[in-house]
């Protein structure tokens, strides 16, 4: 857990009392600040328990104007689609207001380090899809390298929780939009801007919303070096703004051609190359390492230019990737039965991260659906290529079912009755892809009890069988 000394005996509002908000409770509790907690939930508030901590409404006026912080979680709003009640009040009495994000990155600049031969380094990872998935495959390559590595952030443990930080620590973060934007502090050594496609735009007022949100990671204190993704207009935009300063860059693409970069590393296929000054000093193809590895390429590309920014060798960052397992609901693969493969990518919560989904996969069962985002189903129509037949289901479905509809499709309500479909269709040599294209929100609490009922659904198929 962090230090957060500089914050003994403050008057400490927290707003929101999920994973994120127990933890700035147990850290800042533990730190000696004078806590006082809310929760709309009553159950959550309820739930607290932790001796010394006070729970509260806060939308007293009077109360609210005591504190010297609020400390918000990522998932409340503060400003779009419209602030919450207690935000909006805590900004009218000019109370700071601030996020784990901002507090962990304020722990970490004001931190004395001068007696260190080797200082701690925080790395961290946004984008519109795959943020886990890079997040999880660099700690595991800089973890054969290095002692002291973790990640965090919105993957695995909160920022908060994350052990001191000592000489040579690595820390590698995972942020999403709701916890830049927020965050009075950001100051990584290490940026990586993976990709960016519309989502959250409601939440951020709008696609330059969420773009800023994201851009705010690279604009304020990042220290050493940035990892951009040029493949997007806001990607080059990104990499044109910082190039104009004083700041080391390395562009990725799997688009552009990079010859006229000063540092660029490119994926073409099976190849990783990277360039510098316009010559190429490295090529790689990635079937020389792990067939399983080939669906995450995109995660290789980036995990391989940070580690290249981090000064190793190009060789030994590849041949580190070898070992790692997909995380789970991201294009995971469940089982094969009867010649029919099963794959989980439930966390494909928008239409980009199905269409990425489909590049691999040949003979596809796509069941598809949930919540829709946006109505832009129709980008669909361009990863088509490989799809047999569509299973719109869920609250999306008629209107997935309409921006699809010179495709073989039928709608359903249900995952399990789009699968029981998708199965009596499918032949040896097929593959069911659950990819929702869409939030989990109309049937499930989230993307993980979704892929958990993919599964349970394919095992009791398998079962069945038997």
């Amino acid at each position: 857990m962090l230090n957060l000394e500089n914050l003994r005996n403050k008057k400490v509002g927290i707003l929101g009392l999920g994973m994120t908000g127990l933890s700035v409770v147990r850290a800042l509790n533990k730190a000696g600040a004078l806590l006082t907690c809310w929760d709309d939930d009553k159950e959550k508030r309820n739930d607290l328990g932790l001796d010394g901590v006070t729970v509260k409404d806060l939308n007293n006026k009077n109360l609210l104007r005591e504190l010297d912080l609020l400390v918000v979680s990522p998932g409340i709003p503060h400003l779009y689609p419209e602030p919450h009640a207690i935000v909006s009040l805590a900004y009218e009495l000019n109370i700071r207001v601030d996020n784990d994000i901002g507090l962990f990155f304020s722990s970490h600049v004001n931190d004395e380090y001068e007696t260190f031969s080797k200082p701690p380094k925080i790395i961290a990872i946004t984008g519109s899809n795959g943020k886990s998935t890079a997040t999880a495959l660099a700690g595991y390559v800089f973890s054969k390298v290095f002692r002291d590595v973790e990640i965090g952030g919105n993957i695995g443990k909160p920022v908060l929780e994350l052990s001191p930080l000592k000489e040579g620590s690595i820390r590698i973060l995972e942020l999403s939009s709701y916890q830049i934007e927020l965050a009075k502090n950001l100051a990584p050594n290490f940026a990586a801007f993976i990709n960016f496609s519309p989502d959250h735009v409601r939440r951020h007022g709008g696609l330059g919303g969420y773009f800023y949100a994201k851009a705010r990671l690279f604009l304020e204190n990042l220290t050493e070096m940035s990892v951009i993704n040029i493949d997007t207009a806001e990607g080059l935009f990104l990499y044109q703004r910082l190039s104009s300063a004083d700041n080391k860059i390395i562009a990725i693409t799997s688009k552009i051609d990079v010859k006229d970069y000063l540092w660029a590393v490119s994926l073409k296929g099976c190849y990783i190359t990277e360039w510098q000054k316009g010559r190429q000093v490295y090529s790689y193809d990635l079937r020389l390492l792990d067939s399983s590895l080939m669906i995450l390429r995109e995660s290789i590309l980036v995990v391989y230019a940070l580690a290249r920014s981090y000064g190793m060798a190009p060789k030994s960052i590849l041949i580190n990737c070898l070992g790692f397992v997909s995380l789970k609901h991201r294009i995971q693969k469940v089982c094969v039965i009867e010649g029919v493969t099963f794959i989980n990518d439930s966390k494909a919560t928008n239409v980009d991260a199905t269409i990425h989904a489909l590049k691999f996969f040949k003979n596809v069962h796509l069941i598809v659906g949930g919540q829709a985002k946006e109505n832009n189903f129709d980008q669909l129509q361009l990863a088509m290529e490989n799809v047999n037949r569509i299973y719109p289901m869920g609250e999306s479905a008629s209107l997935i079912a309409r921006s699809l509809q010179d495709h073989k499709l039928e709608q359903f309500v249900t995952l399990d009755k789009a699968l029981e479909k998708a199965i009596s269709y499918s032949r040896e040599g097929d593959t069911i892809l659950f990819s929702p294209a869409c939030a989990s929100f109309d049937q499930y609490l989230n993307f993980e009890e979704r892929g958990e009922h993919f599964i349970s659904l394919v095992e009791q198929y398998r079962k069945n069988l038997i």
